[in-house]
């Protein structure tokens, strides 16, 4: 199977209404984690969103990341929530109905030059198979002095408390090739940020580990067995032994990933200087 054959969210893959809730819920769950929401917190700070400004979320989906931005940017700001797919799209407008969402792609953003003050893409670039040129998109739509955000899951960064060490690398393995359309560009988005035309370009991990067995990385640990047995890299007993194991000692689980956010502003063209 080639990389991210069975991602989801790889761009271009078709998605039915039923499929749409459910990748929704997978979604909304990971966004009300306590270490999302408090890495999601941080890094918003880093961008220095505040009133007033115009911002552009892109790969919005149901809008977790939009609904914070649209609260920071109150009053006189004003949030556009951009993704591909209109069913995800709807998903979003029901739960956030004063949010300004809209169907588009990353490769050919529907916004003139310059529109905003501040563009963000969360865990999305991994899913595309053509990352790379998402970054020009994402500059071109940023007006002088303006920033922008990127943040990807380090898709080998997954930690998993377990006993079977050999079969734990073979589903961890497994998981990122075939889930992920493009695993290692978290890792190489700084320096294509920087070959965009953005200056003071910085790069921050953000780990989201939790000991909480009931939480979103405990369904993200079980989600990757699941993919295993799909993709045959291991077949039933497998993956009933290695769930059993998991949930064996709830005391003892520990579970999550790295997320590497890069941040930078687009260089100006008539030489005046923007404070970092």
């Amino acid at each position: 199977m080639e990389t991210g054959h069975l991602d989801p969210w790889r761009t271009g893959q078709p998605v039915d209404a039923q499929r749409a809730r459910e990748l929704g819920q997978l979604i909304e769950s990971r966004g009300v984690a306590p270490e999302e929401i408090a890495a999601r917190a941080t890094y918003l700070d880093l961008l220095q969103v505040r009133p007033g400004d115009r911002v552009l979320d892109v790969g919005s989906g149901t809008g977790v990341v939009t609904r914070d931005l649209a609260r920071r940017v109150s009053p006189g700001g004003s949030v556009v929530g951009l993704d591909p797919r209109p069913e995800l799209r709807a998903i979003a407008a029901e739960l956030a109905p004063d949010v300004d969402f809209r169907v588009g792609d990353a490769l050919n953003l529907p916004f003139d030059e310059a529109s905003f003050d501040v563009v963000t893409c969360i865990t999305v670039l991994e899913h595309m198979p053509e990352a790379e040129r998402a970054i020009p998109e994402l500059v071109r739509v940023t007006r002088d002095g303006g920033r922008i955000g990127i943040l990807c899951g380090d898709q080998e960064s997954f930690v998993v408390n377990h006993p079977d060490r050999a079969l734990t690398r073979r589903i961890m393995h497994t998981f990122v090739e075939l889930r992920f359309a493009h695993p290692w560009i978290g890792r190489q988005v700084p320096a294509l940020l920087e070959q965009a035309g953005l200056e003071h370009v910085q790069v921050r991990g953000f780990p989201t580990l939790d000991r909480d067995p009931t939480r979103f990385p405990a369904q993200a640990a079980r989600l990757r067995a699941d993919i295993a047995l799909q993709a045959g890299a291991i077949d039933a007993a497998e993956r009933a032994r290695w769930l059993e194991a998991l949930d064996a000692h709830p005391a003892s689980f520990l579970a999550g990933a790295t997320y590497l956010f890069s941040w930078g502003i687009r260089r100006l063209t008539r030489g005046h200087h923007v404070a970092q």
